[in-house]
């Protein structure tokens, strides 16, 4: 909400003169929290801006959201204030384009004035007993509850410091949407990067609740299965309103969270009337109110096949709207004859009946969309589907979403409702459709498996492990990226889809995309940082390499899948896939997957303390990849034979592997690469007395994964940092960069936090 000056300046007209809008909701955000952390402390602007060293009037601008926060201001206050790195984050929101907060209510809307009133009845009242207020809206798929909740927020939104919104999906044709899902969409509502979302599910909701605190806030859980999928995500924190819809009564929560339930019915037969009128015209209802009455009756007065039937009402003006009604009577029968299992059977007719009306290229596009089993779609994904150029494929959507079959979400995205998805797949699988259904998805996951190429390319570019797939199969478009960001953020974006569609791959018996796709999105993986995906895409990776019987895909993916549970602690379950991998390569012979899990096997002696064993595993990845002139592997596996030579206290051999790696990895130029070799090397140097040339290394580092936009590398190089500035007594040095180490992990990696937090307490 906007504050307004206190009163007219004289001169004015006698209206008090409105204070600007914020440049974005997030700055506005950021500038709300700058505020009450200021205050919460006891500070004017004056205090603060000798405390931060920053102008006092530019912290009055960013506080009122007028001048996004730079980098440098927001670690100013952030430390000045004792902020944890809260205020960072949503300085990073700031400057970044603001997320969509909220979905716009529907266009047309009637009735429920009642439900109104009793939602804003049991969302303003008092609730002394608990720490925030939880109303679900409850009834039948179709009824209107998704649309009833976002005219609600919509309506009130200006009432609230920030507005949260997560699609559930609980009964989506593919699985509902986990609390690890759920908590990422909340973030990036309130605007936190991809890459600085925790990983741990219950991290995010802790960082959840740490950027709620103090503020008033609408959380919308939009869609929800049961009360399982919802308790783990519940910020709890006061201030903090949830409105949730689901088809269930959510016993759990009104047990466990003190909910209210508001059960919403299908409308009154004149609501339904007057939401026909409105859709097809009023000239046109009056002149057949007994047809639009039977049009009605024959939906159920459920608002979504109204919407539908009235869509193919208005396209078809020059028949009757009672010839129409009994149109949809007659595909009412047909479906009964189907034996469709459904309590509406209106509904569905309504679905069929507008489908075969639509024009043939539109109607396939409907059903090919039913194929894609991600909670969204872009246009680009629908083109491939459907194997046409972007702006054909646009142009149908658009349709769809005219006709109220899809629906747009944000500037790139679409979804279904969850019923017309499902409606859609039952289409797309009927055996008329089989040669059609198989080249789609041939199409889809293709066009997927070029595009995580391609931001592996854009992402590491130095990288020679790459494969270049070759020219992409008729009818799909590749993406490609310009620059690191785009690629990035295209990862982040689809996160939600790639088990699904690796899924796909493997359903349909194209085990080569089946796996090969989890394996390219590596790079990703290993900057972002998505555990979830990670795994699950991977597991499914495993099954297609099996399925296809291919031996070296197996072992990639057992490699990357076995890097995921390391990185998490499971040393055993990544122990047991490093040696199936070597296990693999005996049989295909030495390869660059053989250096990898000697690697990785090696890794895991060495974190468990047995050196000999490290170093004698980690020389056999260097020999293996030496002999088949594997250059990436064998400089990754010197950094890591250093590191363990450097535990064994062998000094000079640990320098000369590890600055035979670097040079290997600055011929490249591969920023990561250099990154990666020059933090142990300045372990080595501090573990060997020369602090000096352990901080030479560790600000070449920074550098190198600065340049890279690797943050858990920068946080690793700046914890490096602070050991060396420690070794020399420096000790407040030391102290302030382990303290920006963790506000740059603390979201990222709970084992790395902790490790942090270790050496701050055990420093103080």
């Amino acid at each position: 909400m906007t504050e307004n000056s206190g009163s007219a300046r004289s001169g004015d007209t006698g209206r008090a003169r409105a204070e600007p809008r914020p440049v974005s909701t997030a700055a506005g955000a950021f500038g709300r929290a700058l505020r009450q952390r200021r205050q919460a402390k006891g500070l004017a602007l004056r205090d603060l801006q000798k405390l931060a060293y920053v102008d006092k009037s530019l912290i009055s601008r960013v506080e009122r959201g007028l001048t996004p926060p730079s980098a440098e201001f927001a670690e100013s206050c952030d430390r000045a204030l004792e902020a944890g790195g809260t205020l960072i984050v949503l300085a990073e929101a700031a400057r970044a384009e603001p997320y969509v907060h909220l979905p716009p209510p529907p266009s047309h809307f009637v009735g429920r004035e009642a439900d109104f009133a009793l939602l804003d009845t049991l969302l303003d009242e008092k609730v002394p007993s608990g720490p925030a207020k939880v109303v679900f809206v409850a009834g039948p798929p179709g009824v209107g509850k998704t649309a009833l909740v976002l005219k609600w927020a919509n309506r009130r939104q200006e009432e609230f410091d920030g507005v949260l919104w997560s699609d559930l999906r609980g009964y989506a044709a593919g699985s509902p949407a986990q609390p690890a899902d759920i908590l990422d969409d909340l973030l990036r509502c309130v605007g936190v990067r991809p890459d600085r979302i925790p990983a741990e599910e219950h991290m995010r909701l802790a960082l959840l609740r740490g950027l709620l605190r103090g503020q008033h806030t609408l959380v919308v859980l939009d869609n929800a299965l049961d009360s399982h999928q919802v308790r783990p995500v519940l910020p709890g924190t006061p201030g903090t309103t949830v409105l949730i819809t689901s088809r269930r009564r959510l016993s759990g929560l009104v047990v466990g969270s003190g909910a209210v339930q508001v059960s919403l019915d299908p409308l009154e037969d004149f609501e339904a009337t007057r939401l026909m009128a409105d859709l097809i015209g009023d000239e046109r209802a009056a002149s057949d109110p007994e047809g639009v009455g039977r049009l009605v009756r024959l939906c159920a007065a459920l608002p979504l096949a109204v919407n539908i039937a009235a869509e193919r009402v208005a396209t078809h003006p020059h028949q009757s709207v009672g010839d129409l009604a009994r149109e949809l009577v007659a595909e009412g029968r047909r479906l009964e004859l189907l034996a469709v299992d459904d309590d509406a059977v209106g509904v569905r007719a309504a679905f069929s009946w507008s489908y075969r009306a639509l024009e043939a290229d539109t109607a396939r596009m409907f059903r090919l969309l039913g194929l894609h089993p991600g909670p969204r779609f872009t246009a680009d994904a629908a083109a491939a589907l459907a194997g046409l150029p972007g702006h054909d494929a646009r142009r149908l959507v658009d349709k769809l979403v005219q006709a109220h079959l899809v629906q747009q979400v944000g500037a790139q995205y679409y979804r279904f409702h969850d019923l017309l998805r499902v409606y859609a797949a039952e289409e797309a699988a009927s055996e008329q459709w089989r040669e059609e259904r198989q080249a789609a998805v041939s199409r889809l996951t293709h066009w997927y498996l070029y595009a995580a190429n391609a931001a592996s390319w854009t992402l590491t570019p130095a990288r020679d492990h790459h494969v270049d797939l070759g020219p992409a199969p008729e009818g799909v478009e590749p993406i490609r990226f310009g620059t690191f960001d785009e690629a990035y953020i295209w990862c982040a974006s689809e996160m939600p889809s790639i088990t699904g569609i690796a899924r796909l791959a493997l359903d349909h018996g194209l085990y080569e995309i089946g796996w090969r796709l989890p394996v390219e999105m590596f790079d990703y993986h290993l900057l972002g940082r998505p555990w979830q995906t990670w795994i699950s895409s991977h597991d499914v990776a495993i099954e297609s390499a099996k399925a296809g019987g291919d031996l070296g895909g197996l072992a990639w993916s057992a490699i990357n899948l076995a890097e995921a549970h390391r990185r998490r602690g499971d040393l055993d379950r990544a122990h047991e896939l490093y040696s199936q991998a070597v296990d693999i390569s005996g049989e295909i012979g030495e390869n660059p997957s053989l250096g990898w899990a000697l690697v990785g096997l090696g890794n895991i002696a060495h974190e468990r303390e047995d050196y000999a064993e490290a170093v004698r595993l980690i020389e056999q990845s260097v020999a293996v990849n030496a002999r088949i002139g594997y250059q990436l592997g064998e400089a990754t596996a010197r950094v890591h034979l250093g590191r363990a030579y450097r535990d064994l206290g062998e000094r000079d051999l640990a320098l000369d592997h590890g600055l035979r790696a670097f040079d290997a990895y600055a011929k490249d130029a591969d920023q990561h690469g250099m990154g990666f070799a020059l933090v142990p090397l300045a372990r080595t140097c501090r573990r060997f007395g020369d602090p000096e040339q352990a901080l030479g290394y560790c600000e070449q580092a920074l550098t190198a994964y600065r340049n890279c936009g690797d943050v858990w590398g920068q946080a690793d190089a700046l914890d490096e940092r602070g050991c060396a500035l420690a070794a020399q007594d420096r000790t407040e040095e030391a102290l302030a960069v382990w303290r920006d180490a963790l506000q740059l992990v603390m979201d990222l990696d709970d084992r790395k936090a902790s490790v942090l937090r270790g050496r701050l307490e055990g420093a103080v």
